[in-house]
């Protein structure tokens, strides 16, 4: 027996040899595929899913089309992103025309899964793409910039890195518990002629709040064209 069914009958997982026993196991089928594949294997799956419920994670499918190629009413979409693996997600979920409040209650209760769900509409789930889904990417890549600079002062990377991890959980907790503004935050950090403003000027210098927008609008717009 293969590694991977010997390890998914050890997690107490259900094998079957093909997608129609799959399906006629369960109410709801969750598809986690690339875009790409998407409509072949729709193709595939609308034979056995009538009286299903169906969760869809491809980026840039809509419930309407996925309604659609299936012929069903109760399809909800999420957009979820990595953190779901730390169960610190917040997922998106958009529901379909028609989709019934029950799958709906159930879908968020499964979102929570990685972390919670939040309901949005759909014609907003591209901007949940720009600062969720592709936005972990862009506080990967702020984290690494606080590094580097923490290494061009001086700092070996590792503890460099150390403190920027520790600086942005820190700042996200005090953001949760105190229920501030992130703005009226910065002005408690920032004193009159101190070392904060003079970094926080060199990134208004360098438009840092302008590029921020601009990626997030930027992810936002590839996420709308996929769905056209």
């Amino acid at each position: 027996m293969e590694p991977l069914r010997q390890k998914a009958l050890k997690l107490g997982a259900k094998i079957v040899d093909n997608l129609q026993d799959l399906i006629s196991q369960v109410d709801t089928v969750m598809i986690c595929i690339k875009p790409q594949d998407f409509s072949g294997f729709l193709g595939q799956l609308a034979p056995f899913v009538q009286g299903k419920q169906v969760i869809s994670l491809a980026a840039g499918v809509t419930t309407a089309s996925i309604q659609k190629a299936l012929n069903l009413h109760n399809v909800v979409r999420f957009m979820p992103n990595l953190a779901a693996r730390t169960g610190t997600c917040l997922t998106g979920v958009a529901a379909g025309a028609g989709a019934s409040e029950e799958f709906i209650t159930e879908a968020l209760e499964i979102s929570s899964a990685g972390g919670s769900g939040t309901l949005v509409p759909e014609r907003l789930m591209a901007a949940v793409t720009g600062i969720s889904g592709s936005g972990l990417a862009f506080v990967f890549e702020f984290i690494h910039a606080l590094s580097m600079g923490g290494v061009r002062e001086g700092l070996p990377y590792p503890q460099a890195l150390d403190f920027a991890l520790a600086t942005t959980e820190g700042a996200v907790q005090l953001l949760r518990q105190t229920k501030e503004h992130p703005a009226a935050m910065v002005s408690k950090v920032t004193s009159p002629a101190g070392t904060t403003i003079e970094g926080i000027q060199a990134l208004e210098d360098r438009n840092f709040a302008a590029a921020v927008m601009a990626s997030v609008s930027a992810a936002s717009r590839r996420a709308q064209e996929l769905e056209a």
